[in-house]
């Protein structure tokens, strides 16, 4: 158990060292792969994912300041938003369902454009959790990171932060309250209760207390991307070679097809809105909210604008436990290519 913390801790401090893009995630991935291919028996701390689960919950929550009550975000943009996500969500888990022949659950899983600790906890609330719907995700992830780079290559880095200033010791109530609001909607089995409860909190505090400038500290989110890489890396363990390079098809393709989409219903919106095509397009896309307002930032694109669509398809996203309850089923369907 230790030697699992320790070895993904080494290689997220190795990946940020070399600046590498969400190096935090990546490092643990790689390091704990390796180790558990050279024969080294993994395990984490129980409370491991109850962490992740509250940390980046509260992250998201945070990431809702007071004055994007004043961006223009009309109703159309965000039927826009939904349109896209459900034509993300509907070409990807055909391809995956039909084409790739999964499982029922499994396609719906990989098929969700992001939030990935979400689709983590989802996935291992099943009786048997899936290798490919975490590798799926992964290629998504690394997939839009490249995106983002590539969009920002011409451009001198900016000084940006998202959690900036003097932390608060509200941080320890707003924990305190989601854990236990957690416990009891765990109790009564919904699933990821500390991130929906993480963030329903972080943002309840800030509308009702905004002086308090509620933050939370940098070294906790890295610690929370580090744990998340690890229990990724622990779960493509058990991925052998030939699945490797089938999942990396399929994951490659998915994305291909979400990305389709997303230009489609940026391109007929922009219309409709009168909005900038690469503003809805950066909006729209399923890349972390750091990535995409960072370039938008670079290019001078309406961050604002551009981060409050991600606000909230996260919170769409983080919400999402709560919506697909009742198609989870104790068992896992087993995919036709398994059978």
């Amino acid at each position: 158990m230790l030697n699992a913390v320790v070895l993904s801790l080494l290689g997220s401090v190795l990946f940020v060292w070399l600046q590498i893009p969400l190096g935090a995630m990546f490092g643990a991935i790689v390091f704990l792969m390796v180790a558990g291919k050279v024969g080294r028996r993994l395990s984490l701390p129980g409370p491991t994912l109850t962490f992740v689960q509250l940390v980046l919950g509260i992250g998201v929550g945070v990431m809702v300041p007071s004055d994007l009550g004043a961006v223009s975000f009309p109703p159309l943009m965000l039927l826009g938003l939904i349109t896209c996500m459900v034509g993300q969500v509907s070409i990807s888990y055909w391809w995956l369902h039909k084409r790739e022949q999964w499982s029922k659950t499994d396609s719906l899983l990989g098929s969700v454009p992001g939030a990935m600790a979400a689709v983590l906890v989802l996935n291992e609330a099943q009786q048997k959790p899936s290798g490919k719907v975490v590798f799926t995700h992964t290629v998504r992830l690394v997939t839009l990171v490249i995106l983002s780079g590539v969009i920002a290559a011409d451009n001198q880095a900016a000084e940006f932060y998202f959690f900036t200033g003097e932390e608060s010791y509200w941080l320890l109530a707003v924990a305190a309250a989601a854990w236990g609001s957690g416990v009891v909607l765990e109790k009564i089995g919904v699933p990821a209760p500390y991130m929906v409860t993480g963030m329903l909190t972080a943002i309840g505090f800030g509308v009702m207390m905004p002086e308090a400038s509620l933050t939370i500290p940098p070294v906790l989110v890295f610690i929370a991307t580090s744990a998340l890489g690890a229990l990724i890396g622990i779960r493509l363990v058990d991925v052998s070679g030939r699945e490797f390079a089938t999942h990396l098809r399929s994951g490659v393709i998915a994305t291909t097809l979400s990305l389709g989409v997303t230009l489609l219903c940026a391109y007929v919106f922009s219309q409709i809105l009168e909005q900038s095509f690469v503003v809805l397009l950066m909006s729209w896309v399923p890349g972390s909210i750091e990535a995409m307002t960072v370039a938008a930032i670079y290019l001078g694109l309406e961050p604002a604008l551009i981060m409050l669509n991600h606000i909230t398809r996260m919170v769409i996203l983080h919400s999402l436990p709560l919506a697909v309850k009742p198609f989870l089923r104790p068992g896992r369907e087993v995919s036709r290519s398994e059978g």
